[in-house]
């Protein structure tokens, strides 16, 4: 089961992307909502610092979780090509950081409570 996956019929970018804050703060070092980069209801970024200390810009869209840069607030080039789109943010989490996964990657879902 997939908390956080995306909904096609009732997405909001950057709603969904504060609540995804909300709810998985607990498992990253830092976890904020993009404050210089643009939002619409379409996108929105997360900055995520995670336990290994370890920086990214994600873009949330309709299609899931997107690694966009190495560092806060950015979306590079290089980095913004990348077509690994993660559809939920455990599985985001997961993916990028090998304590979460260590600890949570196995089916054990952590959030605080279960969305759709």
């Amino acid at each position: 089961m997939a908390l956080f996956q995306i909904d096609e019929c009732d997405f909001h970018a950057h709603r969904d992307a504060e609540q995804m804050v909300a709810e998985c703060q607990d498992f990253t070092d830092h976890l904020i909502v993009a404050e210089y980069l643009p939002y619409s209801k379409c996108v929105a970024y997360i900055n995520v610092r995670t336990l290994e200390q370890v920086i990214y810009c994600v873009e949330l869209s309709r299609a899931g979780y997107r690694i966009v840069a190495f560092d806060f607030d950015k979306v590079a080039d290089e980095v913004a090509n990348c077509c690994t789109i993660y559809p939920s943010a455990h599985q985001l989490l997961a993916g990028i950081s090998p304590l979460y996964a260590e600890k949570y990657g196995s089916g054990r879902v952590p959030f605080k409570r279960a969305i759709r």
